[in-house]
């Protein structure tokens, strides 16, 4: 039985700003699925046993959690559009599973990722996003997750130290699938989103963050991160 905390997570840049289309288990289940893999593209097989130990659940969760959510993935894709001084100028949409079986009383699923994913999860030599799978692992948020992922793909450090994410609030509502009631009323963004996020992964993950909105006349437009990790001090 292996534990893929300790494995690395690395993935395209645009998968860390598109929009991915998952809850927090799917999201589980196929990032546990990358960390198997470590950069090669081959079938993957997950064990309830791996999975649970990996995220911390017990066994019964872990299979069901497999057996609900399989299923699923095989519609899941990621979407994003490229824009060129404002204007739309391609849209992509790509499935992340060529295919999966669930093994029901072997207790494990296989599956494959689709072909057109493959230059955004394999052999990557730039414009990557890389991190620990065990950074997310105590995670209980998919926008915690996926707020970790923005910052990650961030390099750069500034004179104090700190890293920074500066990110139209279109781009910020679009990777995390934010709902339109969210996107209209900002207070919503920041109560349900932001500052939830913020605080899981102060408290599970010890980052140090500051953030503030940017706006133009009485609209948020641009969201501004400072922030700094310290996994020496990961428990």
């Amino acid at each position: 039985m292996h534990n893929l905390s300790k494995k690395n997570i690395i993935i395209g840049n645009a998968v860390t700003r598109a929009a991915q289309g998952f809850n927090l288990a799917e999201k589980r289940i196929i990032f546990a699925g990358i960390a198997k893999l470590d950069g090669k593209s081959t079938e993957v097989i997950l064990t309830a046993e791996e999975y649970a130990k990996t995220f911390n659940l017990s066994l019964d969760l872990a299979y069901k959690q497999l057996k609900d959510n399989v299923e699923n993935l095989r519609k899941r894709y990621i979407s994003y559009q490229i824009v060129d001084e404002k204007e739309t100028i391609a849209k992509a949409a790509i499935n992340w599973l060529q295919g999966y079986f669930y093994h029901n009383k072997e207790g494990y699923v296989s599956f494959r990722f689709s072909e057109y994913i493959f230059p955004y999860l394999f052999e990557l030599q730039s414009h990557f996003t890389k991190y620990k799978l065990q950074q997310a692992c105590a995670l209980r948020s998919i926008h915690s997750w996926r707020l970790l992922e923005l910052f990650e793909q961030q390099k750069q450090i500034n004179k104090d130290g700190y890293r920074w994410l500066k990110i139209s609030i279109d781009d910020f509502n679009h990777a995390m699938e934010a709902p339109e009631s969210y996107q209209k009323n900002f207070k919503n963004l920041r109560v349900k989103i932001i500052e939830p996020a913020i605080k899981e992964l102060s408290e599970k993950d010890n980052w140090i963050i500051e953030w503030k909105a940017i706006k133009n006349g009485r609209k948020v437009v641009i969201l501004e991160f400072t922030f700094s990790h310290h996994p020496e001090n990961f428990l």
